[in-house]
């Protein structure tokens, strides 16, 4: 099974009423519930897939069964979700592959600049302008000698102003000075700030950035990104492993994570299970120690 048939896994645990969920008549000892468990994350592999980025990592478990099984699962896919979740699905790869790209080529060198206007463009306006700002510090990088400007940009707001005026958002090298960038854009105000990672990276700056990008492309940026590097494994992570992490999580994520990517250390964790079929999907974010 591959990572595609990952809309299927849309139950989430927590909060389950287990007497309902296995049809028993009370509330099992906790020692029953994980006996019980094995009829959700069964006895089957488990493919991790690891994608780095600069110091993020990610991994993602899922079940892996036979080719027999794979044109059952394309049916069920099928039948059980719906346009819509698979829609939302999509977005959450878009805006996770757009996280791993800033966290792997930006840090807290950085500069988050904000441009506005001073009277209101059309998108196609704005998209213009932009091309001519970036042409602008390109040549003006090269002429010092500096190194290949990098960047990641989205432009925001409606044209009619009618919930937001449009302005734009860029990620950019901080190997310039922040005034003299301000000083570059003649359309209105503008503001460059530090980037400031937290525990999570900048995952909060990046999801920040597509928070109103739906039905235009989310982003644009420089072709010399480094890539996001992902490989799988059918060994990495043990079905003993996943049920420890699965049905507690709380406990045991972190642990065991840690145990399996030494030298990153543990951020967060989320498991989903499906109504259609057996296995376990686990998703979960780690930093690269100091």
């Amino acid at each position: 099974m591959s990572w595609e048939f990952e809309a299927l896994f849309d139950v989430d645990p927590h909060g389950w009423d287990w007497s309902d969920r296995w049809g028993l008549k009370n509330l099992m000892p906790f020692e029953e519930k994980k006996q019980q468990s094995n009829l959700r994350v069964g006895q089957m592999g488990y493919r991790t897939r690891t994608t780095v980025a600069g110091p993020r990592l990610e991994a993602e478990v899922y079940p892996v069964f036979g080719r027999s099984t794979e044109a059952f699962l394309r049916r069920a896919k099928k039948t059980n979700v719906t346009p819509e979740r698979q829609q939302r699905l999509n977005h959450e790869r878009s805006v996770r592959h757009l996280i791993q790209l800033v966290d792997g080529n930006f840090t807290a060198e950085d500069i988050h600049l904000t441009l506005t206007y001073s009277q209101a463009p059309t998108y196609e306006r704005a998209q213009k302008d932009m091309r001519n700002f970036l042409l602008k510090v390109k040549r003006l990088r090269e002429k010092r000698g500096m190194s290949p400007m990098k960047y990641i940009y989205t432009i925001e707001g409606d044209e009619d102003g009618t919930k937001q005026r449009i302005h734009i958002h860029l990620l950019m090298n901080g190997d310039m000075d922040r005034e003299e960038l301000e000083g570059i854009w003649a359309k209105g105000y503008a503001n460059a700030d530090r980037l400031r990672p937290d525990e999570n990276g900048l995952e909060a700056i990046a999801r920040y950035l597509v928070k109103q990008q739906r039905n235009r492309r989310k982003w644009c940026a420089s072709r010399n990104l480094k890539q996001p590097k992902s490989r799988t494994s059918d060994s990495r992570c043990r079905n003993s492993q996943v049920k420890r992490i699965a049905f507690d999580m709380q406990s045991e994520a972190k642990e065991q994570m840690e145990k399996i990517y030494p030298g990153y250390q543990f951020v967060k964790c989320s498991v989903r299970f499906s109504d259609v079929i057996s296995g376990a999907y686990i998703r979960c974010v780690m930093r690269k120690k100091e």
